[in-house]
């Protein structure tokens, strides 16, 4: 265009990509690939009870640094204890009420807590 060069071909000019022309039959499919079964069979509750027990193992030998202990500096830190439940049914009961002048700074954090206790504390 601006270099002097010829204009490319129209589109329908072009000529077709090597390979696609001839008179011939479409390739052949691939081969099935080695590790793929050649008829699916159903499995029989028993096998699948074995297969899903075997995913289950490795799954938890591969995850078990993953989700296990964490450790700082080798010492496994102990789990706190829950709190006891008059406790927590105590503390519901005082600041249940929440529209206290004395909770009003505390709200938030208290009621972003609540999703935290168990249904059972307010079986009383």
């Amino acid at each position: 265009m601006w270099n002097g060069a010829p204009p490319p071909p129209p589109m329908g000019a072009a000529p077709p990509p090597p390979g696609t022309t001839g008179v011939g039959l479409p390739p052949p499919p691939p081969p099935p690939a080695a590790g793929a079964p050649q008829a699916a069979q159903p499995l029989t509750p028993a096998e699948l009870e074995a297969q899903l027990t075997e995913k289950a193992r490795k799954w938890h030998q591969l995850n078990s640094k993953r989700y296990g202990d964490k450790r700082k500096f080798g010492f496994v830190e102990a789990q706190k204890e829950d709190m006891p439940p008059e406790h927590v049914r105590k503390i519901i009961r005082d600041h249940g009420d929440m529209s206290s002048k004395k909770y009003r700074h505390d709200k938030r954090v208290y009621l972003g807590a609540l999703k935290f206790v168990p249904h059972a504390v307010y079986n009383y």
